[in-house]
């Protein structure tokens, strides 16, 4: 019995500690963490600079790309080009959204790729 107890005594701090040990390597390197580092110092095309939320399933957010800034309509099933502006004066208007947004190209990845970025 006693052998048990002094067992279940080392087993524990141990098995507690590899448990914290996975569970920081997997904080540390995460999904998607790596294909981060290996940008280096390249600059992004495309950067999200604010986001508000509007609900439970919806956004509002404004994206910075190809030198404008764009206010975004973002739910589950859609995202609607709301204005632009460009990003250098910031002064605001309602003009249509950028050729690779309209119509049915919505994604903005499948933006970049248009433009070769």
């Amino acid at each position: 019995m006693t052998y048990y107890i002094i067992k279940l005594l080392i087993m524990l701090p141990v098995m507690g500690g590899m448990i914290y040990g996975s569970l920081w390597l997997y904080r540390k390197y995460q999904p998607g963490m790596m294909a981060r580092l290996e940008m280096g110092g390249q600059q992004r095309e495309l950067k999200v600079t604010e986001t508000v939320s509007m609900g439970v399933s919806g956004k509002l957010a404004v994206v910075e790309f190809a030198g404008q800034k764009i206010l975004l309509s973002v739910t589950r099933a859609r995202i609607d080009t709301i204005a632009s502006a460009d990003a250098g004066t910031g002064s605001a208007s309602a003009t249509p959204p950028p050729a690779a947004l309209a119509g049915h190209n919505r994604d903005l990845l499948s933006a970049l790729r248009e433009r070769g970025a």
